[in-house]
């Protein structure tokens, strides 16, 4: 429904764009006309003033000329030889007199046909002015109604774009929600495959039997492995705090080198820096530079302890993760089964299975679906046997990554 509105109302813009610029086309072409007629009015006028200069002089020549045979005789040699005109006796006077109005009624007849062009040419201009006016009203009545209702259409069409842009902002989170899901799903499987295999592998040596075996705890591996990475990036990040606390320690040595007393006052602890504040009689204002040297050095040192905290805080937070993991462990645990070794082929295929992105995720339920056959409580020297196994070298652990 809203798509059809929006159609019409679109057809409809159309519509009166193209009849604006049908007028607006109607009207520049008016426009020339009335130029043209304007300037037509205007060469007519100025062809009007030169006939009128030519009839006046005609009126003077002929004034002239018969002022000059009333004076001097009917004589046409007379009047040849005042205008200079000898060698032309064949003509008589009346003949030029003829000729003289011959063309006077002949620029007669052509000032009138001037003048009724223009007569006709301002009653065009009128008519032309009156039709400009009365578009020009008709204009200026229909102006309001047309941006209203423009006005409005645009409002409307701006409503609809914004909402339908909403929409598509939703339908692309919705869009990147799914995909995020299924990429998700899609991890989650892999995991479950490769953990299906290592348990099909695991299940297949148990059920085979044997003398010897002692299964691969590939769980425990990855969790020391895990623990051993996150200690490590513990005793960088303390090994980087050190170098800068070391750095900045001796940038300050090198400020302060020949200043004794502060120097000095570095290796004080809070209690007797108190007690020498309380038991000195030193001048306050004169030792205001070691003061604030030392409640540099304190703040710093402050900063760095704090620092040091954090850092024993997220230690104790990997230590206490650690002893969890290993408490549900041996909740779950039961005695070790004596079974066949592992050969060459299944080692490898069980630690390939278990490198990936998902191999972290799989921590802690393998376990449980691994160890999960007895109930039993562990005896102390199982226990200490299976720590003794996950205390092995280190190397074997980050092998197995």
């Amino acid at each position: 429904m809203s798509s059809s509105k929006y159609a019409k109302l679109e057809q409809d813009y159309q519509k009166l764009v193209s009849e604006m610029g049908v007028l607006r086309c109607r009207l520049e072409s008016k426009a020339e006309a009335l130029l043209i007629l304007t300037r037509d009015l205007e060469q007519c006028q100025s062809e009007r003033d030169q006939f009128k200069l030519m009839a006046d002089q005609l009126r003077e020549r002929h004034g002239e000329l018969r002022k000059r045979l009333q004076a001097w005789g009917p004589t046409v040699a007379s009047v040849y030889d005042a205008r200079n005109l000898k060698g032309q006796t064949e003509k008589s006077l009346a003949q030029l007199l003829c000729d003289m109005k011959e063309q006077n009624r002949r620029l007669q007849s052509e000032n009138e046909s001037l003048a009724q062009k223009l007569r006709e040419a301002l009653e065009d201009g009128k008519l032309l002015r009156a039709q400009l006016q009365e578009q020009g009203r008709s204009r200026l009545a229909a102006e309001p109604c047309a941006q209203c209702s423009a006005r409005q259409d645009r409002q409307e069409l701006v409503r609809h774009l914004e909402m339908l842009q909403s929409r598509c902002s939703m339908l692309e989170g919705d869009l990147q929600a799914v995909l995020d899901e299924k990429e998700e799903l899609v991890r989650a499987g892999d995991a479950y495959r490769h953990k299906v295999d290592r348990l099909n592998l695991q299940l297949n040596h148990a059920l085979r039997g044997g003398g010897d075996y002692v299964p691969l705890d590939v769980d425990a591996l990855l969790m020391e492995n895990r623990y051993n990475h996150e200690r490590l990036q513990l005793a960088q990040e303390e090994k980087a705090l050190l170098t800068a606390s070391l750095n900045k320690f001796k940038n300050l040595a090198e400020k302060n080198r020949g200043r004794a007393s502060t120097a000095a006052l570095a290796g004080v602890s809070s209690k007797q820096i108190q007690q020498l504040l309380k038991d000195s009689s030193l001048d306050l204002s004169t030792a205001g530079a070691d003061m604030r040297g030392l409640v540099a050095l304190l703040l710093e040192a402050l900063n760095d302890r704090t620092l040091a905290l954090n850092h024993q805080r997220k230690a104790n937070k990997v230590l206490g993760k650690r002893v969890t993991e290993l408490e549900n462990r041996l909740k779950c645990d039961g005695t070790w089964r004596v079974n066949m070794p592992l050969s060459a082929t299944d080692s490898a295929k069980l630690t390939n299975g278990c490198k990936g992105s998902c191999i972290l995720e799989d921590i802690g339920s393998l376990s449980s679906g691994c160890l999960e056959s007895t109930t039993s409580k562990v005896a102390p020297e199982k226990v200490a046997q299976w720590l003794w196994h996950l205390a092995g070298d280190p190397k074997d652990r980050f092998a197995v990554l």
